[in-house]
């Protein structure tokens, strides 16, 4: 297991990767249907970019978005 310190890393790469991952592969699919080239462009190409800038997102803006929330749900 991970110290704690790391929770914020952790949590953006988890979350990241099956954001991307997920988008990727349907807008990768609606966009060029099932074909003999679709699965290597989605994992080769369009995956890894998504990933990158669901990271960055991810990481940086996050804790802003868990601030505005805890700001709309208080009493």
């Amino acid at each position: 297991m991970f110290p704690a310190k790391f929770y914020r890393l952790i949590f953006a790469s988890l979350m990241s990767l099956c954001m991307s991952f997920i988008m990727s592969g349907i807008i990768t699919f609606l966009n060029l249907g099932l074909n003999e080239n679709s699965l290597k462009q989605w994992l080769l190409d369009a995956f890894p970019k998504a990933w990158i800038i669901a990271f960055l997102i991810a990481f940086l803006i996050v804790p802003y978005i868990a601030k505005i929330t805890e700001y709309l749900i208080k009493k």
